[in-house]
């Protein structure tokens, strides 16, 4: 790949870096404008979209380092590198699926347990500010769409590419459901759909992250076999 291909594919890489960051800097940002408690921080939905970002983010490096410098023997280190972020990926996807599934319940609980319980999800979440995370999804959209161009104009190739093709039609899909979720539906009710889009990512980034093990298992046993023979 010449050195213009190249700077733009790093340009995409640089798109997507400011998404994977705003997500997880400006979702913490949303819930300490809307939480009463640490413990009941709204904006978990543009913070869980890193989950599966961060999967993506770890394949396009991988494209980064075999488009820029092609190393043999460095494919075999990252299937295990690639082994062991997966693992780490599922722990803790599973552990976001249960915090988010856990606070989805208690919300959903006290806002139907009237007065009382209406009144404490009233006080923690009602002020959960939509209209800011719109504009915040709206604007990693942006950057991934900049993203996804910019690798389209670098690689041409990269259509064959059912995977990643995949991981990114999910990164914007997921993207815009979390959107959808939290215009959809009353302002009083937007905290609940905001960690119910969290629910999703969640769910979605962890089975990306069995799929990222299944393959990292079998890069991993092609490295040994190589090495035995």
């Amino acid at each position: 790949m010449d050195a213009t291909k190249i700077g733009i594919f790093c340009l995409g890489l640089f798109a997507f870096a400011m998404a994977v960051l705003g997500e997880l800097s400006l979702g913490f940002a949303l819930g300490s404008m809307a939480a009463v408690e640490a413990h009941s921080t709204p904006g978990w939905g543009i913070r869980m979209l890193g989950l599966i970002d961060l999967a993506l983010a770890w394949t396009l490096a991988l494209m980064a380092v075999e488009i820029i410098r092609p190393v043999g023997q460095l494919a075999k280190l990252q299937g295990f590198v690639t082994l062991v972020l997966s693992i780490f990926g599922i722990l803790a996807g599973l552990l976001l699926i249960f915090t988010t599934l856990s606070l989805l319940i208690l919300m959903v609980s006290l806002l139907l347990a009237f007065p009382f319980g209406t009144a404490v999800y009233m006080a923690a979440w009602a002020a959960f500010p939509a209209d800011a995370a719109q504009a915040t999804l709206a604007l990693l959209m942006i950057f991934k769409l900049i993203g996804i161009a910019l690798f389209m104009v670098a690689t041409p190739g990269l259509l064959k590419n059912k995977g990643l093709i995949l991981l990114l039609g999910l990164s914007v899909g997921l993207t815009f459901l979390t959107g959808l979720l939290i215009g959809f539906v009353p302002g009083v009710v937007a905290a609940i759909a905001d960690v119910l889009g969290a629910l999703i990512s969640a769910v979605a980034g962890t089975i990306w992250m069995v799929v990222l093990l299944v393959g990292a298992i079998g890069s991993v046993l092609r490295a040994i076999r190589s090495t035995v023979t």
